[in-house]
This record gives structure tokens, C-alpha cells and sequence, in this order.
């Protein structure tokens, strides 16, 4: 006699544990009966489910009945309580994964454009250093011309005054020439002339 008491506890227990075991939930899921009139004792017309779009026709009050109109044409009275200007949870978060599913798409295609950005950018920076690089050596060069056209320009006058020393100097060498020549010429011929005085 002592071990019924003591198996109905185990088994109560054992019961309770199980129960609080695992998490569930309530289920989304859920029938209403169409019927021809605002009652439940009416005609069942067809069974309606969560996420149904009906069209209301008339409404005999928020805890009464609702005339509706279901998709396919049948009408009929439903309790007011179970219509709802909103989707059905189980549809709102079909459409909000779908929206999700669209948004990480474009998160992703915009992130393969900029990797692409990024690796042209990487792919051009050499040619923008190289482009750097040759503007640096064009600048150089137009120093380096610069220097060039000045060292030009002092050659040219030192070439200039160079001939004009020269021409000069050969002026004086031909002058000093014919000076020294010419009255030894001179004397000769006077010489001649006069019998050698």
C-alpha cells in the first residue's frame, strides 16, 4: 500500500518535469467556420485560415459577426473578433523575410561592386603614381631646359664676344703685319728708285 502513494508522486513529478522541459509555442495556425448566419448554429459554408483575404461586408458589431466575401465569391457570417486589417503573423513574416532575403541580395551586390571599385582602384594606383611620378620628371625637364636655354644664351654672348676679340686681333695682326711689311716693301722700292741710298 505504500508504494501507490509513492508511484503517483514519481509519476507527477516525472510529468511535471517533462512538461517544463522543452520550450513550445503556440501555433499560428488557426480555422474559422464560414457560415450563413450570424450565429453558430448556422450552415457551415467552408472552413477559413489564418491569412485568408476576405472582403467585410457588413459588421453587426466587434463582438457579433461579420458579413464577409471570400475570395473565391462565397459569402458569409464569421465572428468579428477573428478579422484583422493586418496580414497573418505567419504572412507578415514571409513578406518581411522576403524583404530581408531582397535587402542582404543588394547588401551583397553593392559589396561586390565596391570590392570591384577597390581592386580597380588598387589596379590604378600604380598608374596614378606612375602618372605622379611623370609629372615630377616632366617639371625636371622643363628645369633642366630652362638651365639649358640660359647656358645657351651665355655661350652664344661668349661666343659673340670671342669672335669679336678674335676679328680684333686679327685686325691688329694684319695691321702689325702690313706695318712691319709695308715700309720694308716701301724702302725696298725707294732703294731701287734712287740707287740704293
Amino acid at each position: 500500500m505504500n508504494r501507490l502513494p509513492l508511484l503517483f508522486c514519481l509519476a507527477f513529478f516525472t510529468s511535471v518535469v517533462y512538461a517544463q522541459s522543452g520550450a513550445q509555442y503556440i501555433t499560428d495556425d488557426m480555422s474559422v467556420s464560414l457560415r450563413d448566419k450570424p450565429s453558430n448554429d448556422g450552415q457551415l459554408l467552408g472552413i477559413l485560415h489564418s491569412g485568408d483575404k476576405v472582403s467585410v461586408l457588413q459588421s453587426l458589431g466587434e463582438q457579433s459577426y461579420a458579413q464577409i466575401k471570400t475570395s473565391d465569391g462565397t459569402e458569409g457570417w464569421v465572428p468579428t473578433r477573428y478579422l484583422s486589417s493586418q496580414p497573418a503573423a505567419h504572412d507578415r513574416a514571409q513578406q518581411l523575410k522576403s524583404e530581408l532575403d531582397d535587402a542582404n541580395s543588394k547588401i551583397k551586390t553593392l559589396q561586390d561592386q565596391l570590392d570591384t571599385a577597390k581592386a580597380e582602384l588598387q589596379k590604378a594606383r600604380p598608374a596614378l603614381e606612375l602618372s605622379q611620378e611623370n609629372e615630377q620628371l616632366k617639371s625636371q625637364i622643363k628645369a633642366k631646359e630652362q638651365s639649358l636655354d640660359a647656358a645657351q644664351a651665355r655661350y652664344d654672348q661668349e661666343r659673340a664676344r670671342r669672335a669679336t676679340l678674335i676679328t680684333g686681333a686679327a685686325v691688329l695682326g694684319v695691321g702689325l703685319l702690313i706695318g712691319l711689311i709695308l715700309p720694308a716693301l716701301l724702302q725696298g722700292r725707294r732703294r731701287r728708285r734712287y740707287g740704293d741710298f
